[in-house]
């Protein structure tokens, strides 16, 4: 899958995370879980104990494996949708329900905090409009330098 020009070096690694998914997870959640640990070895946070810690590291590898699947959806549906701003939405709805219906299996296995669905949600939207920020600002400098 070739996507641009091959000229700039950001759809070089778009292609890179899409075409290699288990690696880019696995990478992600290796540095996420390292930034997590560092601040509790250096005593900055205290240690997570009992099941907790290990029950923590699944989601985060299964909410990270959702994150790069929503790079999939979003390939997948720019090539049918041609307006950008319908394309970040419905990836956003999409993405959202999968995060959600997440948050719901886990209710299955353990008692989730009264807020859990308004957290996530409010934490996955305002995660997701910082991305759109910043792929708006980088289209913009794109075009930009272009001229």
């Amino acid at each position: 899958m070739k996507i641009g020009n091959g000229n700039s070096k950001m759809p070089e690694l778009y292609t890179k995370i899409l075409n290699n998914k288990f690696v880019t997870v696995c990478i992600l959640f290796t540095v996420i879980t390292l930034l997590d640990t560092i601040p509790i070895l250096l005593g900055l946070w205290p240690a997570k104990i009992g099941e907790g810690p290990y029950i923590h590291l699944l989601g985060r590898f299964i909410l990270l494996s959702l994150l790069v699947n929503g790079l999939y959806i979003f390939d997948t549906l720019r090539k049918r949708i041609k307006s950008k701003l319908l394309l970040y939405i419905m990836t956003f709805i999409l993405t959202w329900a999968i995060l959600l219906a997440y948050v719901w299996s886990n209710s299955l296995f353990t008692e989730l905090h009264p807020d859990a669905f308004i957290d996530a949600s409010i934490s996955y939207a305002f995660m997701y409009l910082l991305l759109g920020i910043i792929i708006f600002i980088v289209n913009k400098v794109k075009k930009n330098s272009e001229r």
